[in-house]
């Protein structure tokens, strides 16, 4: 395993990180056992991927994760996030410690802000946008959670380019990373500008729904059951759905052709892309991670990844650039408003 510099931190991260929402045993997933998880982050270090990513909205994931890492936690990378929207750093630090508490451990690598203010966002819980003093205190408590010893080094997520904008530049010291969707189906990430901003300031993406939530592996029709979560996921709503089984066909193709699965051939395009230090995954299945880990050192010819990027800008292109990924909200009227015609 070859591993990449985080931003401009000193943190080193494998190509591949476990994304573990699926462990948290919360009603979008629904349960699982917690020996099957220990088998996945057993197959995750064993093929040296280091990197785990959790947060505090995902249930029980941090708790149980801190019972799976005891003794062994200096072999990981660990990323947890704060929800919500109050990022003083007196909350931030309780927040923090209670994370800290969960997972069994005295600091975490990375410290991720987990959603910015988006006004109406989750059926209208958030109350307004972000405002110029949420990104003072976002970057002066993680500033000071760094020069503390809690954190390595800080992050958001879901933040899009007039998000970062407002951050002063040295603030870039401490944000080293945007967590964000993306893959072959989610291309909101891929603006030009937004590009070119984040590489000027040293800024990495770590990719989740590296495999839109699933549907990039290829297991997945009109007659398959979903979860909750992907019921509220924009990606398997119709006529989005039907549009993107036509590029999950052209990543099938390529996959017969270098003898590879679907979830391989859908994650080594993310991996290669120029700001990705890291793809989520989000599996608890441990030959399916065990799996998802070869695709680092799959080849994928020019032409094989011309034709991945022609089907996945051809499915992008009419999407709304401001859509955000998780609707939760599958009224008629909401998908008429943010662009969606049933």
């Amino acid at each position: 395993m070859q591993y990449r510099k985080l931003g401009t931190s000193n943190v080193m991260v494998s190509p591949i990180c476990l994304g573990t929402w699926e462990f948290g045993q919360s009603p979008e997933w629904g349960s699982g056992k917690v020996a099957e998880y220990e088998q996945v982050i057993d197959s995750a270090i064993d093929a040296g991927v280091n990197f785990i990513d959790t947060a505090e909205l995902y249930g029980k994931s941090e708790e149980i994760l801190g019972q799976l890492l005891k003794g062994r936690r200096e072999k990981v990378v660990l990323a947890t996030k704060i929800g919500g929207y109050q990022w003083d750093y007196d909350t931030m630090r309780s927040r923090l410690e209670q994370s800290l508490k969960r997972l069994q451990t005295d600091y975490v690598d990375i410290y991720q802000i987990h959603w910015p203010k988006i006004k109406g966002l989750f059926h209208g819980t958030c109350p307004s946008n972000m405002e110029d003093e949420d990104y003072e205190l976002i970057a002066s408590s993680l500033a000071k959670l760094q020069s503390e010893g809690l954190i390595r080094t800080g992050g958001v997520s879901n933040f899009r380019l007039h998000h970062l904008m407002k951050f002063r530049n040295g603030t870039f010291k401490v944000i080293v990373s945007d967590q964000v969707p993306y893959s072959l189906l989610w291309r909101a990430y891929d603006d030009p500008n937004m590009v070119e901003f984040c590489k000027s300031r040293g800024l990495n993406y770590l990719t989740y729904s590296s495999l839109a939530v699933g549907l990039l592996s290829g297991k997945y029709d009109k007659h398959t059951a979903l979860s909750p979560a992907q019921k509220a996921n924009v990606l398997f709503l119709e006529p989005i759905f039907s549009r993107a089984l036509k590029v999950v066909d052209v990543v099938r193709d390529i996959a017969n052709e270098v003898d590879a699965s679907p979830s391989q051939v859908a994650l080594k395009w993310v991996i290669d892309r120029e700001l990705t230090a890291s793809a989520l995954v989000g599996t608890r299945n441990a030959k399916n991670l065990e799996e998802d880990v070869e695709a680092v050192n799959l080849h994928l010819t020019r032409e094989q990844t011309d034709r991945l990027d022609k089907a996945s800008k051809e499915f992008w292109n009419p999407i709304p650039s401001e859509i955000e990924m998780w609707t939760w909200d599958n009224s008629n009227a909401n998908l008429d408003r943010i662009g969606i015609k049933t």
